[in-house]
């Protein structure tokens, strides 16, 4: 029973840090009113509504978490969220603070 329960926690997925929950919080926020801006809807970007897109962040952070864990690179998820909440965030950010995002990168 032991060996089972301690086989199971050494397989525990990491969780994101918890600022990629607040860089989904601006990205939503941003994205959102850019669509606004642009005439379009959340459909018009490929999801259902923002909640859709807001589960598209949270499972992005979810995936980087495990790549980071596995390229052994501690820290980078959490630059890396820091980083685009900081800049999606501020009271001026243009679309581009969301739009010009590469989300294909990832830690190597």
């Amino acid at each position: 029973m032991w060996m089972a329960l301690l086989a199971l926690l050494g397989c525990a997925e990491p969780d994101p840090p918890a600022v990629c929950a607040q860089m989904c919080d601006a990205a939503e926020a941003l994205y959102g009113a850019c669509l606004t801006d642009w005439g379009a809807d959340w459909s018009t970007a490929g999801y259902d509504d923002a909640e859709d897109f807001r589960t598209s962040c949270e499972t992005w952070g979810w995936e980087m978490a495990l790549l980071e864990q596995d390229a052994d690179k501690d820290g980078w998820l959490e630059a890396t969220c820091t980083t685009r909440r900081d800049a999606m965030a501020a009271d001026d950010a243009p679309c581009s603070a969301y739009t010009d995002i590469d989300w294909g990168a990832s830690p190597q």
